[in-house]
C-alpha cells in the first residue's frame, strides 16, 4: 500500500509553465496524492486552474496578493497539507514529470526511517541531456559541487547526496515540521540548501534516485539577475553561519566574505553597478543580522547529532574550491554555448 504524499508547486506571475507542470503531475501513476499549489501575485489563478483541470478534488490552490518567496511558500503548502500524508514533495512550476517519478521516490523513501530527503533525477530541458543541480558535496564557501551539466546517463544508480533541490524533492513530513521546514528568512535561493543541510545534522541521509526522471528549465539567462546574485550570496552566508561547527564557519565565513569582496571590486570596475550593488548589499545585510543568524545556529546546534568531521571524511565538506570553479566553469561554457 502506498502512503498519501503532498505535492506542492511554488507558482510567481503566471500560469503559462505551471499548466505545463500540472499537466505531467496529474498524469502520475500513484494512488493517493494531493496537489498544492502556492501562488503569488497571479491574477485570477483560480479560475485560470479551474478551467483547465476542472474541479479537481486532489487539487487545492492558495493565492497571496503579494510575492512571499519560495521558501514561505513551501511552509505555507506544508501547513496547508492533509495531516494524513506521510510525505511531502516540493516541485518546481517549470517541472514536468515521468508518469512513474512518484512511485519511485516514495518506493526509495521506505527502505529505511534513515532516508531524510530523496531527490529526482532533475534534467535539463535547454541543456539537452544534461544533468540539472543535485548537491553532491558543498565547497569551501558552502557552494555545490553539483551534477549540473554532466551527461544525465552517467548516473544511473541510487547515489547518497549531501544537499538536495527542492526543484523536486520528497521527504517526510513528520521530519519536516521536526526540523522546522524551510527558513522563510531566505526568500529564495538555497533555502533547499540549508533545508537538506540540517535533515543531515539530526543524522538522516539524502540520496538522487535515477529512476525519478523530471524535466528542469534551466535559466541560464537569470544567473546574473540582481535577485539571484543578492539572495544566492547572501543565504550563502547565513547557511555558513548557521549550520558549520565553529572552526569551520570562522574560515569559510572569512574566504567567502573575501572572494565576494574581490567579485564586487571586478564587479564596479567593468561598470556594473546593480551586481556590484547585490554583493554588496547581501555581505552587509549579514553583518547587520548576525545576532540573529547566531540565535539560529544555537537552535541547529542543540538538535545537532552529527559532527562536520564525519561529512569531511565522507568527502561531502570539502575544504577546496572546487565547486565554485566548476560552476563559474559550467556557466561560462553554457553561456558561449547560447551566443
Amino acid at each position: 500500500m502506498y502512503p498519501k504524499v503532498s505535492i506542492v508547486i511554488v507558482n510567481f506571475k503566471g500560469t503559462e509553465a505551471l499548466k505545463k507542470c500540472l499537466r505531467s503531475v496529474f498524469e502520475t501513476e500513484y494512488p493517493d496524492y494531493e496537489v498544492i499549489v502556492v501562488d503569488s501575485l497571479t491574477d485570477n489563478v483560480e479560475k485560470a486552474l479551474r478551467d483547465e483541470f476542472g474541479s479537481k478534488e486532489n487539487l487545492k490552490i492558495i493565492h497571496f496578493d503579494s510575492n512571499i518567496g519560495a521558501s514561505g511558500s513551501h511552509n505555507v503548502g506544508a501547513m496547508a497539507s492533509d495531516p494524513n500524508s506521510k510525505y511531502l514533495v516540493f516541485l518546481d512550476n517549470d517541472v514536468e514529470v515521468e508518469k512513474d517519478w512518484l512511485k519511485r521516490l516514495v518506493e526509495t523513501a521506505e527502505e529505511s526511517p534513515r532516508i531524510g530527503c530523496v531527490q529526482a533525477k532533475v534534467i535539463s530541458k535547454s541543456n539537452e541531456g544534461r544533468m540539472d543541480h543535485a548537491g553532491l558535496a558543498l565547497d569551501l564557501t558552502a557552494t555545490w559541487l553539483s551534477t549540473y551539466g554532466f551527461r544525465e546517463e552517467i548516473f544511473q544508480r541510487p547515489i547518497e547526496l549531501f544537499v538536495a533541490s527542492s526543484a523536486a524533492l520528497l521527504t517526510p513530513r513528520e521530519l519536516y515540521f521536526k526540523v522546522g521546514g524551510f527558513d522563510s528568512s531566505y526568500f529564495i535561493y538555497d533555502d533547499d540548501t540549508d533545508y537538506t543541510w540540517r535533515v543531515r545534522l539530526q543524522g538522516y541521509i539524502s540520496l538522487l534516485e535515477t529512476r525519478a526522471r523530471v524535466y528542469h528549465e534551466d535559466k541560464i539567462s537569470s544567473r546574473l539577475r540582481f535577485d539571484k546574485l543578492y539572495f544566492g550570496y547572501r543565504n550563502r552566508l547565513q547557511n555558513i553561519v548557521k549550520n558549520m561547527d565553529a572552526k569551520n564557519m570562522v574560515v569559510s565565513l572569512l574566504v567567502t566574505l573575501y572572494l565576494g569582496y574581490l567579485v564586487t571590486v571586478l564587479l564596479a570596475l567593468a561598470g556594473r553597478i546593480r551586481e556590484t550593488a547585490a554583493y554588496f548589499l547581501s555581505s552587509t545585510s549579514v553583518v547587520f543580522s548576525l545576532p540573529r543568524l547566531m540565535w539560529k545556529r544555537k537552535l541547529v546546534s542543540l538538535k545537532r547529532r552529527v559532527p562536520d568531521s564525519y561529512f569531511e571524511k565522507k568527502g561531502f565538506l570539502r575544504k577546496d574550491l572546487l565547486g565554485t570553479i566548476y560552476m563559474t566553469r559550467a556557466l561560462l561554457i553554457r553561456s558561449v554555448r547560447k551566443k
